[in-house]
């Protein structure tokens, strides 16, 4: 027997100053996901260890950013 998936379809309506937050939160999100690919490429290049996510988020925010 199949099992049957329900959906739901949603449309949102934000307003101008939420559209230009919503673009900067992707933006910043879309530069954070590139800055941590391009750190993990440099790591194996230099032939060190690959970076998690979780040790990435712990390295820019407690290493790399207060400097």
């Amino acid at each position: 027997m199949r099992k049957l998936l329900k959906s739901f379809k949603t449309e949102i309506n934000p307003t101008e100053e939420q559209k230009v937050r919503i673009r900067k939160t992707i933006g910043t999100c879309r530069f954070i996901y590139n800055f941590y690919l391009a750190h993990n490429k440099e790591l194996h290049e230099n032939g060190k260890k690959f970076m998690s996510s979780s040790q990435f988020r712990v390295w820019l925010n407690n290493e790399f950013l207060p400097s």
